[in-house]
């Protein structure tokens, strides 16, 4: 397969596009949510995982970063169409923050490619230790959030989610295969 070469005013443009529609996406993900206690399962890890994927580390990071800044500023985009600061200070508050340092782990696939190809045990392991700065700011955000203890704070944030991210960890790890093996690197 011959990919095209972009110019570097296009190639701009495009990656700007990218950008925005991974935050969208992110979005998106954060409408198809199950509720589920103070913190519900939703689509937002898969996508904030594949940010990184997609993009690499900052323009991932960036997608991120436009997608709280969206709902900082008042846009529906938090989960349940909540908005503003108080989301960001509530709960969840730790686990949206982990999502801005997440693609800066995913991202890295993009070092491990090889004409296109990247392997599974790369997407795998990365896509799982994209998980490390979610829960490391989240769970002890939610833990002072709800003044709890760590056992109430796993079994909270955490324990409930296990199996919906080994889904998510399949479907980003094999999303971003198909992808680079597709597109190569003119994300």
């Amino acid at each position: 397969m011959t990919q095209q070469v972009l110019s570097p005013s296009f190639a701009s443009l495009h990656r700007l596009v990218w950008t925005a529609l991974l935050a969208a996406l992110i979005a998106m993900g954060a409408y198809a949510h199950f509720p589920l206690g103070p913190v519900p399962i939703s689509l937002q890890v898969l996508f904030v995982l594949l940010a990184g994927f997609l993009l690499g580390p900052l323009a991932g990071s960036s997608a991120v970063g436009l997608y709280l800044l969206a709902g900082l500023v008042g846009l529906p985009v938090f989960s349940g169409g909540s908005s503003g600061l108080g989301h960001i200070l509530g709960p969840s508050g730790g686990y949206l923050l982990g999502f801005l340092l997440t693609p800066l782990v995913t991202g890295q696939a993009r070092r491990v490619i090889h004409e296109g190809h990247l392997p599974w045990a790369w997407a795998l392991g990365l896509a799982i230790l994209g998980y490390v700065p979610i829960y490391g700011i989240g769970l002890p955000w939610l833990k002072a959030s709800l003044d709890v203890g760590w056992d109430k704070a796993l079994a909270t944030g955490m324990l409930p989610f296990m199996v919906s991210d080994c889904l998510q960890i399949a479907a980003v790890a094999a999303a971003s295969r198909f992808f680079h093996r597709r597109f190569g690197d003119s994300l």
